[in-house]
């Protein structure tokens, strides 16, 4: 039998939470192992993940300062404005970065950049990534953790994080209770390039059907201007009824502003669907990520929320190892948990209740969104509020 390689942390799942994680632990001089089921250079292919991510303005600070701003820069376009409407109401919602201070409100990165840039920090000392492997069992000691991977190597931790999205392994063989709720959407995901700039604007459209947001991307190669869109919808449409130039047109439609459009990407789709826990942490593990929380993309809140998991629990666990503590016993893991349950409440009761909130066509209700429109509008701290939510502040 193989001797057990001992590491101070075990993360099941290298994805862009998990990676962030390990990276920001392994810099603290915290011995890590990450374990994936995924090659690293497959998640890296333009075809694997075709969506772009609104990268908050406090996730940007956490990329900063792990060293991987520098390689995501370039590639990332500045949000400077967010316009906010419902098909058919006079109002709108206009957040203004100069609002805040000069910097903006965010970015929009592709996903295949911001995987090449966390891949590109993964060479340092204190971490070790196995690649692809996956957990065959994992036996949970009043001490430590040992996992025996699929090729039979051991690792022994006293503490595991469960980081591999919405189906987590680590999760489902704990003593969490799950609660998920489907949303019987599917959100289409592809590029777009257009006659009109965006300057740097992202727009989020209520229709009757479905929201649509309209994502500002960096120029074409060709200078052509583009922008990435996430249009959800009920389950009953299939995304395939539409050629590429039915699409443009229906956005068209309802988006008249940036002139002609083209399709300039494949297509992506994902079904919509939100879980919750009753606890992120148990017996010497805790959860991060899509694996501790899943919302509706509707605010682009949801991969920003486990970025901020991530940037807590490096905090928590190096300030607990400074102390001389046991960095998976309960005490350390229940004060990650007492940090993080607030924003994770906020963000599922905001994206939930905005989904429910625009998909009723109740008259009443119409009148409310027309009513919160003006409100934000002419209530500058409620604005101001909402916009630094908007940037992870």
């Amino acid at each position: 039998m193989m001797s057990p390689v001992k590491s101070d942390v075990i993360i099941i799942g290298g994805g862009l939470v998990g990676a962030t994680l390990a990276i920001g632990l392994a810099q603290k001089q915290i011995l890590v192992t990450v374990i994936d089921k995924e090659r690293p250079e497959n998640q890296l292919l333009p075809q694997t993940d075709g969506r772009t991510t609104a990268v908050s303005y406090g996730s940007q600070q956490i990329f900063n300062k792990l060293g991987a701003w520098n390689a995501m820069a370039p590639y990332a376009q500045p949000i400077w404005e967010i316009r906010v409407f419902e098909a058919g109401s006079p109002w709108t919602v206009d957040y203004d970065h100069k609002d805040l201070g000069p910097n903006p409100m965010g970015y929009i990165v592709e996903n295949r950049i911001l995987r090449q840039a966390l891949y590109d920090c993964r060479n340092i000392k204190h971490l070790n990534w196995i690649a692809p492997n996956s957990v065959k069992s994992a036996d949970y000691k009043d001490q430590k953790v040992t996992l025996v991977l699929q090729d039979d190597q051991i690792i022994e931790a006293p503490l595991v994080v469960g980081a591999e999205g919405r189906f987590s392994q680590m999760r489902a063989q704990s003593s969490i209770c799950t609660k998920t709720w489907d949303y019987s959407e599917h959100a289409l995901v592809t590029h777009l390039t257009h006659e009109k700039p965006h300057n740097g604007t992202a727009w989020e459209i209520f229709l009757p059907d479905g929201p649509l947001a309209i994502l500002p991307m960096l120029d074409h190669e060709n200078g052509k201007s583009r922008s990435g869109i996430v249009w959800a919808k009920s389950r009953k449409h299939d995304w395939a009824d539409w050629t590429d130039q039915e699409l443009a047109l229906k956005i068209e439609e309802h988006f008249p502003f940036y002139g002609k459009l083209e399709v300039c990407n494949q297509r992506w789709s994902y079904p919509l669907s939100a879980l919750t826990v009753d606890s992120i942490i148990d017996h010497r593990m805790v959860l991060v990520g899509d694996a501790a929380h899943v919302v509706h993309p509707i605010a682009g809140q949801g991969v920003n929320l486990g970025w901020r998991d991530a940037d807590a629990l490096v905090k928590c666990l190096v300030e607990a190892k400074s102390l001389g503590l046991d960095i998976g016993s309960y005490t350390v893991l229940e004060s990650y948990q007492k940090e993080r349950r607030r924003d994770h409440r906020a963000v599922l009761l905001m994206t939930d209740g905005i989904n429910k909130l625009f998909n009723n066509s109740s008259s009443i209700l119409h009148f409310a969104r027309n009513a919160g429109f003006a409100a934000v509008n002419h209530i500058k701290p409620l604005k101001r509020f909402l916009m630094k939510k908007a940037m992870g502040l």
